[in-house]
């Protein structure tokens, strides 16, 4: 490969306007390298596919969710049309009232993303542009034997991947991939969790050792809290891999959690970039960022208590909790332990599943399990952070449900619906007082 490419991936919300994202592409093929475009799934077709899988009666009709994304994907070609006719047969296989099995499941929602590649491939293709569809786990794009939230598998993949796409931009053709999933090493489709296009374009990128990997999003880059909650919050300009890799993890939704892994790998940029206004970007790299402070919110979650007589210390407790989940492919965004209190925090859709997991071992343990209650994480990041745990304020830690540090964040666990108040308390404390720092303010939403 002579020149190293420019990996550039667009959101759902993006695809809404297919023409911007065209002129996109555009600009950035007049640095004279070639383009490699990684997709996501248009805007609610993963969440109404989701409907064909839900657990429980209320799926809609195979055919009628079939006819909806047809509508949605104008003039989709021969190739996509295949997707519309895998959805409806897989849907069908579903048990009435059971979920399906998770490689099923995973399978079954692939198809938003082959769906936006034929889709906007054949639009880049009809402006006068070459494009290529091209779907992951065809590409030889390998994860682990695991489904709902696979890891990629680099040294795997970096052959398949490099040759596939070599191939396309060195005849001048624009690959249009999949992001999202790849192909488990059983040869199942293996999705990546919600958001793992951004996943794909960085590990696609660290494979290709791109010049850099760019996220385009509709409207959104990283600021130091969510510009709708906060009003004074002001962009970031620059972040190490460090900083964002705990940005992501607590669950500020701008970046999937893992996306910073492949990059750092290799030493390739990383920028978070608005398609609404170019200037609103964040560029994530090996060289430090300007020590900034950001808060984020993950959620909403669901907390699930488990009151355990002689305290959670109790060697093997955890251990086993973790397993029993983990057989139930339920994914602990965090926990948070006292000397007899072991708070769970799970996504909402998992929360049931993860306390019929733990039924069965209540008794045994002389456990009490608690109802899921809706909570949100709230954390502040940045470096040195821990070092300024004097700084929550006191009405927000006695509300809380528990407090969770690393080396660079502290957080804490809120009900619901005092998240945004805990967001702008966290924020005032911690941000606010650092208005030297160098970065501009957000746009007031």
């Amino acid at each position: 490969m002579r020149r190293r490419p420019i990996v550039v991936k667009f959101g759902g919300e993006s695809l809404a306007d297919p023409d911007r994202v065209r002129k996109a592409i555009e600009a950035l093929q007049k640095e004279g390298r070639p383009v490699v475009v990684i997709v996501s799934a248009r805007a609610g077709v993963t969440d109404l596919l989701r409907t064909l899988i839900k657990d429980g009666n209320g799926r809609p009709a195979p055919e009628s969710v079939a006819q909806t994304l047809d509508r949605a994907h104008p003039g989709l070609p021969r190739a996509g049309r295949r997707s519309l006719s895998e959805i409806v047969r897989l849907a069908k296989t579903v048990p009435p009232y059971h979920a399906p099995p998770p490689a099923v499941g995973d399978e079954l929602l692939s198809q938003g993303e082959r769906l936006a590649a034929h889709w906007f491939a054949a639009h880049l293709s009809a402006s006068g542009f070459p494009a290529e569809a091209i779907e992951a786990d065809h590409l030889g794009l390998l994860t682990e034997n695991s489904y709902g939230g696979s890891r990629i598998l680099l040294a795997r993949s970096q052959r398949s991947v490099r040759t596939g796409l070599t191939k396309r931009i060195s005849v001048g053709v624009i690959p249009v991939v999949t992001g999202f999933f790849g192909r488990s090493l059983e040869g199942r489709v293996a999705t990546l969790g919600r958001g793992g296009s951004d996943y794909s374009a960085s590990a696609i990128g660290a494979l290709l050792h791109a010049e850099r990997v760019e996220l385009i999003k509709a409207h959104v880059a990283i600021s130091t809290a969510d510009p709708r909650i906060v009003r004074s919050a002001r962009r970031v300009e620059r972040l190490s891999y460090d900083e964002a890799e705990e940005v992501a993890q607590f669950g500020a939704r701008v970046l999937h959690p893992v996306t910073i892994e492949p990059v750092r790998a290799v030493g390739v940029e990383l920028t978070v970039r608005s398609l609404a206004d170019a200037s609103h970007c964040t560029t994530i790299g090996p060289r430090p960022g300007e020590r900034h402070r950001l808060v984020t919110r993950l959620g909403p979650l669901r907390l699930i208590s488990v009151r355990i007589a002689g305290g959670s210390q109790r060697p093997g407790v955890i251990a086993e909790i973790s397993r029993r989940l983990v057989d139930a492919h339920v994914t602990l965004a965090a926990v948070v332990t006292t000397e007899a209190v072991l708070g769970l925090l799970v996504d909402p859709g998992e929360a049931q599943r993860a306390r019929r997991a733990l039924v069965s071992f209540a008794p045994s343990a002389g456990a009490v399990l608690g109802r899921p209650a809706p909570v949100s994480l709230v954390s502040v990041v940045g470096e040195g952070v821990l070092r300024e745990v004097r700084r929550v304020p006191p009405n927000l830690l006695r509300r809380s449900a528990g407090l969770l540090a690393t080396a660079r964040s502290i957080s804490i666990v809120v009900p619901d619906e005092l998240s945004a108040l805990a967001v702008r308390g966290l924020h005032r404390a911690f941000v606010e007082p650092r208005r030297g720092s160098r970065t501009r303010r957000s746009p007031s939403p």
